[in-house]
């Protein structure tokens, strides 16, 4: 599969953190970049959808003049 570079600033620690688990597993940094990311992008993918209706359906409600007190939503 072909792949491209992506660049990233990411704290010591982390930095310090993702190469443990690489050794750990016996992989690269990269692929264990890459793992991540797919994970994350699987879940954004997944939960983002029923956020965005969440919200759309709480300014419908707005509209209506159906407004929820933050306190006890």
């Amino acid at each position: 599969m072909p792949t491209d570079s992506v660049a990233a600033k990411v704290p010591p620690e982390l930095k310090k953190e993702l190469k443990n688990i690489a050794r750990l597993e016996r992989r690269s940094v990269s692929a264990v970049v890459t793992m991540a990311l797919e994970n994350y992008i699987k879940q954004y993918n997944a939960l983002h959808p029923q956020f965005k209706a969440d919200i759309l359906e709480a300014l419908e409600g707005i509209k209506k003049g159906h407004v929820e007190p933050y306190a006890y939503g």
